[in-house]
């Protein structure tokens, strides 16, 4: 636990120097992997007079990207420059051996996923593609990492954390009963139109299920689907929740992440044709079904959450959906 503290201290003075090294051409073109078409467009809803005040106050709702998560298929590895600097660092600390180690490796299809979750300053780079765009604005959106799996090792490997958990056991119900499908359904039918379709009475669920992916808990690298980019997928929802529940878990900046955000393949493939999606969304209409990933390779999530916010009115004139 001690390693784990000089650890984190020495995040808030390696990250400054490797993103001032790497800022000039590794930002902008990392940055074009965001899907504002889909993703924000799609997404962007005003309402005239919504806001209910005086003066009058149209409302604004949108999605914006809350952060990142890449799956990589080694220990240690990334494409994200100031996550390998210290990536690095736990490197030699934890002296981790290969990527599987477990005795689930028996099973068919296995998958095995390290994450790593963390953060962008995306905002500058949306007002420059649509700078007369009304955006709520969300706070600060600074350069941070969340949470690295090579440092919760044991954890996401066996998910002994998990298991005395409520989430577990609720999870172990809903596979039984297949309501993880059901609560999919009105997430999967607002895609293609950028909302969220609320199913009544299964709310308890959210965290909980992943649709037609399984469930959540316990939280781990670990999944059997068929294709490896719906593993990987999998694999990125489950790091989320860890940042916004990080109870026993190694997580450097915890986020109180929506367990109903859309989920975007951002990286190295988009998805076709859908590729702004919720968790458990059937991968007939996003998986590209390409080939095997090599060995270390990844790919990396962008994660949106929907917002809303009020500006002066304007009747909404001009304003998207441009559907």
């Amino acid at each position: 636990m001690k390693r784990i503290l000089i650890i984190f201290l020495l995040i808030s003075l390696l990250v400054p120097l490797a993103v001032s090294a790497e800022t000039s051409m590794d930002l902008l073109s990392f940055l074009k992997i965001l899907d504002l078409e889909q993703c924000l467009l799609k997404s962007y809803r005003c309402i005239p007079l919504g806001c209910g005040a005086t003066p009058p106050l149209d409302r604004i709702c949108h999605n914006v990207p809350v952060g990142f998560v890449e799956t990589t298929t080694a220990p240690f590895a990334t494409t994200v420059p100031f996550v390998g600097t210290l990536l690095s660092i736990i490197g030699e600390e934890a002296k981790l051996g290969g990527a599987g180690g477990s005795s689930q490796q028996g099973q068919a299809n296995l998958h095995y996923f390290e994450t790593h979750v963390f953060n962008l300053p995306t905002r500058t780079f949306i007002k420059l593609r649509y700078p007369f765009l009304k955006l709520c604005s969300w706070g600060s959106t600074p350069w941070e990492i969340n949470y690295l799996s090579e440092a919760d090792a044991v954890n996401w490997r066996t998910g002994i954390a998990d298991y005395a958990s409520y989430q577990f056991l609720f999870g172990m119900i809903a596979q039984i009963s297949q309501i993880c499908t059901m609560t999919s359904i009105g997430d999967n039918a607002g895609d293609a139109v950028g909302e969220t379709i609320n199913i009544p009475g299964i709310g308890v669920f959210k965290d909980i299920c992943m649709g037609t992916w399984g469930v959540t808990y316990p939280r781990v690298g670990f999944s059997n689907p068929q294709s490896e980019v719906v593993a990987s997928a999998i694999a990125a929802y489950r790091a989320s929740r860890i940042v916004a529940r990080p109870f026993a878990r190694v997580v450097f900046l915890p986020k109180l992440f929506d367990p109903d955000l859309k989920m975007q393949l951002g990286y190295p493939l988009w998805g076709k044709p859908l590729n702004c999606f919720s968790k458990g969304t059937t991968p007939m209409v996003w998986d590209n079904f390409t080939t095997k990933m090599p060995k270390g390779a990844g790919y990396i999530w962008v994660l949106w959450e929907k917002k809303c916010c009020c500006f002066p009115s304007t009747g909404c004139v001009g304003l998207p959906p441009f559907i």
